[in-house]
């Protein structure tokens, strides 16, 4: 199953508004492992899409789950606890993070849910630290 979304409705109904650019949500579930593609932001908005797209993966029974971020461009604490919290519902891993840029690594850390996944670099930056500057 692989479907595309990109908005803050269902799939059946075109996105207008702010929300219909702030992310894209592509999913492809198979018997061994469901990957979830998410490029753009993902905040109070885009909340109720990445829940209702989680509740459908985890209804196969994945026994992998991926989230691969490398086009997550933000994430907020409450979409990291939603993401974090689809662990549960796997046999035994913890999910992966898969790429996750500088920004989205920070909250992860910052939240202490790192520790909630098994994370995976892009090649060529692991061990990147990235420093918050308040000015």
């Amino acid at each position: 199953m692989t479907w595309l979304d990109s908005g803050c409705d269902s799939p059946a109904h075109p996105p207008a508004g702010p929300c219909a650019r702030s992310v894209a949500i592509e999913v492809d579930v198979r018997p061994d492992a469901a990957t979830v593609l998410i490029s753009g932001e993902l905040d109070l908005v885009s909340m109720p899409v990445l829940g209702a797209r989680l509740s459908v993966v985890l209804r196969q029974r994945p026994r992998r789950l991926v989230f691969d971020m490398a086009g997550t461009t933000f994430l907020d604490c409450g979409c990291a606890r939603l993401l974090a919290s689809a662990g549960q519902f796997l046999r035994d891993d913890k999910p992966v993070v898969r790429h996750p840029g500088p920004a989205i690594r920070r909250v992860l850390e910052l939240t202490g849910l790192d520790a909630e996944f098994e994370i995976e670099e892009l090649p060529g930056r692991a061990g990147l630290q990235c420093s918050l500057r308040c000015f």
